[in-house]
């Protein structure tokens, strides 16, 4: 992509353990990977066919907003293999991050942020878009079945 070559890529899906030194071979999606390689033969067999070649669209770096030069960030990882929870599920916070310094652990299902409900990752994002680096603000998760109310004070991704 960065030569200006297009690309495509697949995912077949997250677990608890996902990106951890506990993802072991028996956690793989197996059936998912050879619906992925099936997919991929296909489409390459398609594109090798083809005369043209595929264009190459690239994409625009995010326009910052208005009055805000700096990215939040927080340190958190969610958790992509959570099923019908509401909030967002945390498989963990980065090491020395802000989620850290304020409590948050892996587990945790972050169910407010800011004054914002938080029923899924979109629903984060856009409560984390409305923050302010180094500015506390108020994030309730769920622990073990007990609502918690946390202060988290956001840094900058820059």
């Amino acid at each position: 992509y960065l030569k200006g070559v297009p690309i495509l890529s697949a995912f077949t899906g997250a677990h608890s353990d996902y990106h951890t030194p506990r993802d072991t071979a028996d956690k793989l999606n197996y059936a998912g990977t050879q619906r992925v390689v099936t997919l991929m033969a296909r489409l390459t067999r398609a594109l090798a066919l083809r005369e043209q070649k595929p264009d190459y669209v690239a994409e625009e770096k995010p326009k910052e907003q208005a009055g805000r030069g700096l990215r939040v960030y927080l340190g958190t990882i969610p958790d992509y293999a959570t099923g019908d929870i509401k909030g967002m599920r945390l498989s963990g916070v980065t090491k020395g991050g802000p989620a850290e310094a304020a409590g948050l652990q892996a587990g945790d299902i972050i169910t407010a942020l800011g004054g914002r409900k938080i029923e899924n990752i979109y629903d984060y994002t856009y409560a984390l878009d409305a923050l302010k680096i180094g500015v506390s603000t108020e994030v309730e998760v769920m622990r073990a079945g007990k609502a918690l109310r946390l202060q988290v004070t956001p840094g900058s991704r820059e």
